[in-house]
């Protein structure tokens, strides 16, 4: 899968998900640190990546506007330890590829996750 990580996503998940196959940049190596919001999803449909992010503005954003919709799987947890983080990952991404390909906001809490699909929308 293509990802585009938001900055408060650690460099050491950015590696574990790149040796893991995935094609993946952060917001500074493509000068996307200091945009919007907007900006970032805007890249992320030009380039076909989804959102990685701890930010929760963008569910808003991307569940109110149809035409500005890239699949993004946003963190609302208590740690944002790497460790934990790739631990999720490694259990959440194989199931729900499909899902993220087709469009959806997931939100990877604690005990549970949470998928929205576009087409529910």
């Amino acid at each position: 899968m293509k990802f585009l990580a938001d900055m408060g996503l650690s460099p050491v998940t950015v590696t574990y998900l790149r040796e893991l196959g995935h094609e993946l940049v952060r917001l500074p190596e493509v000068g996307l640190d200091r945009r919007s919001d907007s900006e970032v999803i805007d890249y992320a449909l030009i380039h076909g990546q989804v959102v990685l992010t701890f930010d929760l503005d963008f569910p808003a954003l991307l569940a109110l506007n149809p035409s500005h919709r890239a699949s993004a799987i946003i963190f609302r947890t208590r740690t944002a330890k790497p460790k934990w983080i790739n631990e999720r990952l490694s259990e959440i991404l194989p199931p729900l590829e499909d899902v993220l390909k087709d469009g959806a906001i997931v939100v990877v809490e604690d005990h549970r996750i949470r998928v929205r699909r576009f087409l529910d929308l």
